[in-house]
């Protein structure tokens, strides 16, 4: 079930649509088994996923040094934090925005049979309601080199991604492992009535029959969401 955390922020993005894009047989997994793939975070493409910034690093040595304090803490606490990250916990991530994105569907719905799952912050919560997982969200936030802040939490090695990504606007589903799972992915059982306000086709999937395929997995499956065609057109590119 979805289980509300104090370091978490959902402000900025709780009245935005959320976006998942994904190639068509993603998507049949879900509908087929109705739950979401949740990877480890060494499965999630980022070197970086998961780690202190190096300049945050350093500075909490240095205010350690400066304070009397012997710096070598900074090192247990660093590499604890990051070995819970990348070991011990499974991420989710939706892209918050108003409207559709061009970008999204080329990296992760590349192909002509692609789709993207819209839902809210509302719908995403209670999608989990009988989720035996405890399961968190909270807004990504991009750490700014030039204008470094960062929040030391439990979540915040998780929830920091550097500026190079603020385009994906990502909020993230987090649930941890139990102390005897050595997991790289689990695929959690969700409410699919709940979760998808809308089915998206791809711009790139005009004419190939997507449509037909979609509606007829809505009807099998005994799903409510609508179906609509991408708004974005390209053909002027």
């Amino acid at each position: 079930m979805y289980v509300k955390h104090e370091d978490l922020r959902t402000e900025n993005t709780s009245e935005l649509p959320l976006w998942r894009y994904m190639d068509l047989w993603k998507f049949l997994k879900i509908i087929n088994s109705s739950s979401l793939f949740f990877p480890s975070v060494g499965l999630l493409g980022d070197q970086m996923e998961g780690k202190i910034p190096e300049l945050v690093y350093l500075g909490m040595k240095e205010h350690d040094k400066q304070n009397g304090r012997d710096d070598s803490f900074v090192d247990v606490f660093k590499n604890f934090m990051e070995d819970y990250s990348r070991n011990k916990t499974l991420v989710l991530s939706w892209n918050a925005a108003k409207t559709e994105s061009f970008a999204l569907w080329k990296m992760y719905a590349k192909d002509k049979l692609g789709v993207a799952i819209k839902t809210d912050l509302k719908s995403l919560k209670k999608c989990f309601n009988n989720t035996k997982e405890e399961i968190f969200i909270g807004e990504v936030s991009y750490f700014d080199e030039n204008k470094p802040e960062y929040n030391i939490g439990q979540f915040s090695t998780l929830l920091t991604k550097h500026i190079y990504y603020n385009y994906e606007k990502e909020v993230r589903c987090l649930t941890r492992m139990k102390d005897d799972e050595n997991l790289t992915f689990k695929n959690i059982s969700v409410d699919l009535n709940e979760l998808i306000r809308e089915v998206y086709i791809s711009p790139f999937a005009y004419e190939s029959g997507l449509l037909e395929i979609i509606e007829f997995l809505r009807e099998k499956h005994k799903l409510n969401f609508e179906i609509k065609m991408s708004g974005i057109n390209d053909s002027w590119l």
